[in-house]
């Protein structure tokens, strides 16, 4: 739960840096608030980090959609900063940190951590979109 606190912590840092506007702030942070609490709920529930950091991306990507049109904004001011709390920070440092120390072993356990939480967030974001352009093309076409 603290890890997921501080994960939305650090999304109100990242609003800061990227200059969200502040019309859009509050629903940025509930975006990142989305995503660390299903990634921290999933990962504690055993889902694993490729798992957990995927149906999180998805998630957040459906919130991102949602809340774009409902604020009439781009889903991505929301998605960009809604996803800081699903980067792999930690797995990343400690793969550069084994690396430097020459313990290949844990070196490739964190490498493929890394890779594979990178693989969720593009995947997850990928199904989104597809999912909304079929979605919106399905829409379009009944209303013409």
């Amino acid at each position: 739960m603290i890890k997921a606190i501080l994960c939305v912590l650090g999304t109100i840092g990242f609003c800061v840096i990227l200059k969200v506007s502040k019309s859009m702030f509050a629903v940025a942070v509930l975006g990142g608030t989305v995503s660390a609490f299903t990634a921290v709920f999933l990962e504690y529930g055993g889902a694993g980090i490729f798992k957990s950091t995927l149906i999180a991306m998805i998630a957040l990507c459906a919130f991102s959609e949602i809340a774009a049109r409902v604020v009439k904004a781009p889903a991505s001011v929301i998605m960009i900063p809604g996803s800081i709390p699903l980067l792999p920070g930690g797995s990343l440092y400690y793969m550069m940190s084994y690396l430097v120390h020459f313990n290949s072993e844990m070196f490739f356990h964190y490498a493929s951590e890394t890779v594979l939480t990178g693989i969720a967030i593009a995947l997850g974001a990928v199904i989104v979109s597809i999912a909304v352009k079929i979605f919106t093309s399905i829409f379009h076409a009944e209303h013409k």
